[in-house]
């Protein structure tokens, strides 16, 4: 009976020390998950897991200067001249808009480029990667007589008459080897022009212009403007007055009287 009594706990020590060599060995196999410390916003440590983040990259689609890509032409119009350019000049899909730009006395210039990529005012790769899209000029005058004595204010009313459509009565004239169609709507004095040869080309180019300005507004000139559409749309011409200020637009072609309703 004593010999029974010694042998059980010793049964029963060997039994617990085999169950914790088993825990051990299972505990090796399946290892809990690392935690690191993480520092709270309050100076706290809290526990999370390790993840591994890709490193976010900056956006190196802007012009130096510009943000998203679009130049601040308004930075070069003298503050005093109280200018305020237009912000959606017309661009082609997938081209963005620069210039080469400046100001000298009483003029501020800027010929626009259209390029594969952006490029910031003046860069010294305008010129041979960009294709030329049209020039602006605008020049600040002493006074509002001397502005004025810019533009064209003539009110027509001679020559053949032709209907132009919504309402409007054009007047043709020919000189020169050119036919020319002209007309007014408000403080503007508009004319298209075409050769002698294709003289029909100048009432269609009129209507084409009628037509547009049926749904697009012109800027408001202070007092006058005047628009020159040539049929061939290598001459073309805006130019109207502000108070002081005269903007002239030449060489735009047939996107003439798009970048023409930007400005207000």
């Amino acid at each position: 009976m004593l010999k029974k009594l010694i042998i059980l706990p010793f049964i029963m020590l060997m039994m617990t020390a085999c169950g914790n060599e088993d825990t051990e060995a299972l505990q090796k196999q399946n290892p809990e998950p690392k935690v690191d410390d993480v520092e709270n916003d309050n100076g706290q440590t809290d526990e999370s897991d390790t993840e591994t983040k890709e490193p976010v990259k900056p956006n190196t689609n802007a012009a130096s200067g510009s943000k998203a890509g679009k130049v601040n032409f308004q930075s070069i119009i003298p503050s005093e001249w109280g200018i305020k350019l237009p912000t959606d000049f017309p661009v082609n899909k997938g081209k963005y808009l620069t210039a080469i730009a400046g100001t000298k006395k009483n003029l501020a210039t800027f010929k626009f480029y259209a390029t594969d990529k952006p490029l910031d005012l003046n860069d010294p790769n305008i010129k041979n990667s960009g294709e030329l899209v049209g020039q602006l000029v605008i020049t600040n005058h002493p006074t509002v007589k001397s502005a004025s004595e810019e533009i064209d204010q003539t009110v027509f009313s001679e020559g053949e008459a032709v209907d132009l459509g919504y309402g409007i009565t054009g007047y043709q004239d020919a000189g020169a080897g050119s036919l020319f169609t002209s007309w007014n709507e408000g403080r503007w004095s508009i004319m298209a022009r075409s050769t002698t040869e294709k003289s029909e080309e100048s009432l269609k180019t009129a209507k084409e212009t009628v037509k547009f300005l049926e749904t697009h507004m012109l800027p408001i000139p202070k007092q006058y403007g005047q628009l020159h559409i040539d049929a061939k749309q290598k001459g073309s011409l805006a130019k109207w007055q502000k108070q002081k200020n005269v903007y002239t637009l030449t060489d735009f072609g047939d996107n003439t009287l798009k970048w023409l309703v930007t400005f207000e």
